[in-house]
C-alpha cells in the first residue's frame, strides 16, 4: 500500500486521493489500507501509466525545444531556449493555438510534427 502514496504523490495527485480510491473500490471505502488486493494492484497500474505517459509528454516537448534550440531560438547571451519565442509560434501556427505547456500528451505527436516542418525548413535555409 506504501507504493500507492508514493505514486499518489509523485503524480501530484494528494488532493484527490480519497476520490480515487473511493472510485477504485467503486465507492467501498477512501482509505488505502482498507482496499482489496485487485483494487490495489489496478491503482498502482493506472498510476504507473500516468507516470509513464509523464514522461513521454516531456519527450515529446523536449524535443519542440531541442528543434527551437537549434534553430537559435535563444535568449541573447545565453544558452537557454527563449520560451517566448516558442510559445508565440505555438500560440499563432501551433494547431491548438495554446502554449507549448497547455499541449495534453495526445495533442503533441500533431505539434511536435509540425515544429519538425519548420526546423526542416529552416535546414533549407541554411
Amino acid at each position: 500500500m506504501k507504493a500507492i502514496h508514493v505514486l499518489i504523490g509523485k503524480n501530484h495527485l494528494r488532493d484527490e486521493k480519497e476520490s480515487i480510491v473511493e472510485s477504485f473500490t467503486a465507492g467501498r471505502t477512501k482509505h488505502v489500507s482498507e482496499m482489496y488486493g485487485k483494487e490495489a494492484a489496478a491503482l498502482i497500474g493506472h498510476l504507473k501509466s500516468l507516470d509513464e505517459t509523464d514522461k513521454r509528454t516531456e519527450r515529446m516537448r523536449n524535443k519542440v525545444l531541442s528543434m527551437a534550440h537549434e534553430m537559435n531560438w535563444r535568449i541573447a547571451g545565453t544558452n537557454r531556449v527563449d520560451m517566448d519565442h516558442v510559445n508565440n509560434w505555438c500560440l499563432n501556427y501551433g494547431y491548438k493555438k495554446r502554449r507549448l505547456d497547455d499541449y495534453t500528451y495526445e495533442e503533441l505527436p500533431m505539434l511536435v510534427t509540425q515544429f519538425e516542418q519548420l526546423y526542416k525548413s529552416h535546414l533549407k535555409e541554411v
